[in-house]
């Protein structure tokens, strides 16, 4: 539950793979993980399968322009030389991508916020879970 507690010491650098302007789902990952200010600080992210929609889109929201990439395989290979690298990343792309999505991160090290995985996933037994 929400109270404005603060229980880490800084907020943790956190991107997004799709959720643009154009998605359902990524407004809703942004307010739950922004609402209290002090958990989540978004530093970098692949909003849009078009490419200058999503930077377009993040500069908007104030992601830094050079954190703002192509797709999840250029992000997760710029962030992994940077000092400053994002920490956990939320997928919110549509279903049927985020096993493979959701797999890359996992193995590039890095935690993933995903709230379903895809069909395919579940059917075969392939669950991002056992990933983690």
């Amino acid at each position: 539950m929400y109270n404005g507690e603060k229980l880490i010491d800084r907020p943790l650098r956190w991107g997004m793979v799709g959720g643009g302007r154009t998605g359902q789902v990524g407004y809703k990952h942004r307010t739950g993980a922004l609402r209290d200010g002090t958990a989540y600080r978004m530093v970098c992210a692949a909003f849009d399968i078009d490419a200058e929609r999503g930077r377009d889109f993040g500069r908007n929201l104030g992601v830094p322009e050079e954190r703002l990439y192509p797709d999840y395989k250029t992000l997760i290979a710029e962030e992994a030389t940077r000092e400053d690298g994002v920490e956990v990343v939320t997928v919110a792309t549509p279903n049927f991508s985020h096993y493979e999505i959701t797999k890359a991160l996992l193995e590039a090290g890095l935690h993933v916020r995903c709230s379903s995985p895809s069909p395919s996933a579940r059917r075969s037994r392939r669950s991002p879970r056992r990933k983690a």
